[in-house]
């Protein structure tokens, strides 16, 4: 089976106009969680999404699902980690609780602030399973990138070989948990993304090229270019 685990558990302090959590958020009057769930679920090899969210928004997250129409039977509401990869693995420990112990099963992680992911980008990822233990979505730099120690300039970077992170990032069931768990405790405080999972691991990621729309939500300046582009989409 192959499915969809929406890490949905930040509290998004750093979109200062935010009274709610910005996955709550509505863009083009639809919460931004409800855009990005609907977005796997049209496509078809997607069987199940699994949401981790903050305990304290579960059930809201179940009635705004309900509100607007999201398939009960393809979506499942539980509680997330401490951290981004607490998530990610609550949601798989719920997989295999409900489906059994899979190995050939594939899950692709995403943020749920990052609404506009592609269908394309979500089957990319799908295929490159077919060949590859574990792949990741990502941007080529577009900008110059230099390494400093704050004050000055240390460093240009050489921009072919520099890549931006996006989500999807899409493992074996079975892989992702046999290889967290053989973390130590102060390897997984160096964990910036699941992928580093791997990496830790020394195994490959295979890249599957992102999409500079599928931009996650951070800042203001990226609720604005939000609901802009939902306003086009309207049109």
């Amino acid at each position: 089976m192959i499915f969809a685990g929406i890490v949905a558990g930040g509290c998004g302090s750093r979109v200062k106009s935010a009274v709610i959590p910005k996955q709550f958020i509505e863009i083009g009057g639809v919460p931004v969680i409800v855009i990005t769930v609907r977005a796997f679920l049209a496509v078809e090899e997607i069987d199940m999404a699994y949401v981790g969210i903050k305990p304290d928004w579960h059930e809201y997250t179940n009635e705004l699902f309900e509100r607007f129409g999201i398939d009960k039977e393809r979506v499942r509401v539980i509680d997330g980690g401490a951290d981004r990869n607490g998530t990610v693995m609550n949601i798989a420990e719920a997989i295999v609780a409900e489906h059994g112990k899979n190995e050939g099963d594939i899950i692709l992680t995403h943020d749920a602030v990052r609404p506009f992911v592609t269908e394309k980008i979500i089957k990319d990822n799908i295929s490159a399973m077919a060949k590859h233990s574990a792949c990741g979505t990502y941007m080529p730099a577009a900008d110059t990138i230099i390494r400093s120690d704050g004050e000055k300039v240390r460093e240009t970077l050489n921009r072919s070989e520099l890549y931006q992170a996006q989500t999807p990032q899409t493992f074996r069931l079975g892989d992702l948990r046999r290889n967290y768990y053989s973390l130590s405790e102060e390897q997984n405080k160096k964990l910036t993304d699941t992928c580093s999972v791997f990496t830790a691991c020394y195994e490959d990621i295979y890249l599957v090229l992102g999409d500079a729309l599928n931009f996650k939500i951070t800042t203001d300046s990226d609720l604005r270019m939000a609901n802009a582009l939902a306003e086009l989409s309207e049109k």
